[in-house]
């Protein structure tokens, strides 16, 4: 799998979710190392964790370089 295939599987994850559908958040993949780091903002914790394993569910053994930011809605 390359690097955009690895970041469009898990971009489409974060589509098919309520939760995580309207959050911007960015994925950056390095298929080589089987590395991913996911940046960005959400409204809370629970979607942050939501975006954690879906993109853990996506290929077994990434590892997850969470760059997350939480700030919920004022």
């Amino acid at each position: 799998m390359s690097d955009s295939d690895l970041e469009q599987a898990i971009r489409a994850k974060f589509e098919s979710d309520a939760q995580l559908k309207d959050a911007k958040l960015d994925v950056d993949a390095n298929a080589d190392k089987n590395e991913v780091t996911i940046s960005g903002t959400v409204l809370s914790q629970d979607a942050r964790t939501k975006a954690v394993e879906l993109t853990k569910s996506v290929q077994s053994g990434l590892t997850i370089n969470d760059k997350i930011d939480v700030k919920p809605a004022a």
